[in-house]
């Protein structure tokens, strides 16, 4: 059930906060920005319970500690975790002085605002993400888990959200050198690993197949990965 939440969550929240753009606070901010500032606290939110929900169990025995699942890919979720509060952060700010200065005709100062907003903050937010994927699957196979308890069609609707937005987000936040070979190279090593496919790897696993599926149809139809606000698909 949290994976599902997870992926229907990261699609809606970022959606958002790229779609509503009425006013809000103050000149210059809107509610996407409110939204996107959110953001990370909850999916960070939604981590921490798919982390809560992986117990350590012996397979095919009673539910007992069978082995720690180790620091480092624990560690690796939390220092995910941070990376995309960070990311966030630098995002919101940067793209609201973008959208401010854009406006009033003020040229970007050495393209350093450009830098922050369409660069630094979309590497380090995709990054965080295959941080947080790595982290997790990693925990999942060294300790074991416990079913997941999603309803197909929740589990089904989380995927196929997870998945269409690491392909948006790789288009629009031009991340494509890093998020496709990502989900190829995962999707290669876990096809290889075979069954049994626990939740939280069949969730990512899936997802990547969806995205290099999406990025493929892109790719063609364009012949390259335009931005969706490039061909007019988005503001």
């Amino acid at each position: 059930m949290r994976l599902g939440w997870l992926g229907i969550a990261s699609a809606a929240l970022d959606l958002g906060s790229v779609y509503i753009k009425a006013p809000a606070v103050r000149p210059g901010v809107t509610w996407g920005d409110l939204i996107e500032i959110a953001t990370p606290v909850l999916l960070v939110s939604l981590y921490a319970l798919v982390l809560r929900g992986l117990h350590v169990v012996a397979p095919g025995e009673s539910p007992r500690p069978a082995r720690r699942a180790g620091a480092a890919p624990r560690l690796l979720v939390i220092l995910g975790g941070f990376g995309l509060v960070l990311g966030h952060g630098m995002h919101v700010a940067a793209n609201s002085i973008h959208d401010a200065i854009t406006r009033a005709g003020t040229p970007d100062p050495l393209g350093l605002v450009n830098w922050w907003d369409e660069h630094l903050s979309h590497f380090t937010i995709h990054g965080s993400k295959a941080a947080l994927c790595v982290g997790l699957t990693a925990v999942e196979a060294r300790g074991g888990a416990g079913p997941d308890g999603a309803a197909p069609g929740l589990f089904a609707t989380g995927v196929a959200a997870y998945g269409f937005i690491i392909f948006a987000e790789g288009v629009e936040g031009q991340t494509v050198p890093f998020v496709l070979p990502f989900c190829a190279a995962y999707l290669a090593w876990s096809l290889r690993k075979g069954r049994p496919f626990p939740p939280v790897r069949r969730f990512y696993t899936l997802a990547a197949a969806l995205s290099i599926l999406l990025f493929a149809i892109w790719g063609i139809w364009h012949r390259g990965f335009p931005e969706f606000s490039t061909v007019g698909l988005i503001p």
